[in-house]
């Protein structure tokens, strides 16, 4: 194995990080601007050190990557697990460390009271200037291991950012921008509806109190995560700030057997030092260079037409012919049929789950339809929710199981729909299928 250094530093076109592994447990030292050769980590370190404070212990426990109850650390810590109640104290130290091109980091560490093994991983991306974090552990016990909680990477936070960005919301009015001041406590937003949709976005902003657009600095951490998550800003009675996101499991939801593993959802952290767009700027470059797929990178999003709005639920082939050859004159490139088009779906009270052309409305299929279209040099694409399905469908009555339940609970139903279970096998085997069929059969694009 190798010599473990004290200090690992990672760079990018204009910003480094700097981890701190002298104590039993990696912390982010420094994350920023890049700065030159000049500046050494030592530096850093010495600038970085807290004052001792009246009636508290000499050395405060860090805000490590994964902060540690078994450390002694006030906050929350960011790994909570035990066996029936014991072995909770996690306390690891390093193993190992694997450097990569300069700006990638894999962190090995063992604790020997709880009995697992943590992995952090750190890829600060080169041309965004992106931090990528994530939180693995390991089961290296003989017995279950119950998670409570295991956050992506906990960043500390600068004193002077004292500003704090959530985003809130409701449908038809997204994704909305909330500044708080910072406040000594904690900040603490939670979903538990199973998406993250229109008022949980799990995503937050800090910056200095005059940042704006254009000028200022300010950090965004957002959590790629779909479901249920956790967001915490918290100020820690000695002045430290830190922040830490991750996914929220209910009661008993990650159980690991020996050996198993569970890696926290990737956490897309970004700096900016000239304002909020360049902080937007950071993230989108990575977006397109990483995240979009290569189909589409580079590419010309099409003109996109939609049927629900001109036609809902009231279908046939004639008016889906007229309709494609208005959108054609205007410049359309995708023709997109919206709801409607399947079995038993005339409302949004029925249907949903029948995923086969309704031959009341498409008595040839949707044949006719996908070559009038092509004809006028659109593209061709079809919607379908696989995810849901109506108690007055074909699927529901013969499977009235297949739906998420917590029985003997009743079975609220949003918009007259219920949430097909997709962890069973032949739930999924029926939506490929069905989706299969369609692809195979029609030239659908999108």
């Amino acid at each position: 194995m190798s010599e473990i250094k004290p200090f690992y530093r990672l760079d990018a076109d204009s910003s480094c990080v700097v981890i701190d592994c002298r104590g039993n447990a990696p912390a982010i030292l420094y994350w920023g601007s890049r700065f030159n050769e000049a500046m050494r980590p030592e530096m850093l370190a010495t600038l970085g050190k807290q004052q001792e404070l009246q009636a508290r212990v000499e050395s405060e426990a860090a805000i490590s990557l994964s902060p540690e109850y078994g450390a002694g650390f006030p906050g929350n810590a960011g790994i909570q697990a035990h066996r029936d109640g014991k072995q909770w104290g996690v306390y690891a130290q390093v193993e190992s460390i694997t450097a990569k091109n300069g700006n990638a980091l894999t962190i090995a560490s063992l604790c020997g009271a709880s009995e697992i093994r943590v992995v952090h991983r750190l890829h600060l991306d080169q041309s965004s200037n992106v931090l990528i974090a994530s939180t693995e552990i390991e089961n290296m016990g003989s017995t279950a291991l119950s998670v409570d909680s295991c956050s992506a990477p906990t960043f500390p936070v600068p004193s002077h950012f004292n500003k704090i960005i959530g985003f809130e919301g409701r449908w038809s009015n997204e994704f909305q921008s909330r500044t708080v001041d910072r406040f000594p406590g904690c900040y603490l937003r939670e979903n538990r509806a199973g998406r993250t949709s229109h008022d949980t976005f799990p995503a937050v902003i800090l910056h200095e109190t005059h940042t704006n657009e254009s000028q200022g600095a300010a950090i965004g951490l957002h959590l790629g995560w779909s479901g249920n998550h956790r967001l915490r800003v918290e100020e820690l009675s000695d002045g430290r700030v830190y922040a830490q996101l991750g996914e929220l499991f209910f009661p008993g939801e990650i159980t690991l057997q020996p050996g198993e593993k569970y890696r926290s959802p990737d956490l897309y952290a970004a700096h900016s030092d000239s304002g909020l767009t360049g902080l937007s700027q950071n993230f989108h470059r990575y977006v397109r260079a990483q995240l979009t797929a290569d189909r589409m990178r580079g590419r010309t999003k099409p003109v996109h037409f939609n049927t629900w709005e001109a036609m809902y639920f009231d279908l046939s082939l004639e008016a889906l012919r007229e309709l494609a050859d208005v959108a054609a004159e205007v410049g359309v490139e995708r023709f997109v049929l919206d709801d409607g088009w399947f079995r038993n779906r005339r409302s949004d009270h029925a249907g949903l789950g029948d995923w086969y052309v309704d031959e009341t409305v498409f008595p040839d299929g949707l044949k006719p339809l996908i070559e009038h279209v092509n004809a006028h040099d659109m593209e061709f694409g079809l919607w379908v929710e696989p995810e849901m399905v109506n108690p007055d469908s074909d699927l529901y009555r013969s499977h009235p199981d297949w739906v998420l339940n917590a029985d003997p609970a009743p079975r609220v139903m949003a918009r007259h729909q219920l949430v097909l279970d997709l962890t069973r096998a032949e739930v999924r085997d029926y939506l490929f299928e069905r989706i299969d069929a369609l692809l195979s059969e029609y030239p659908i694009t999108y």
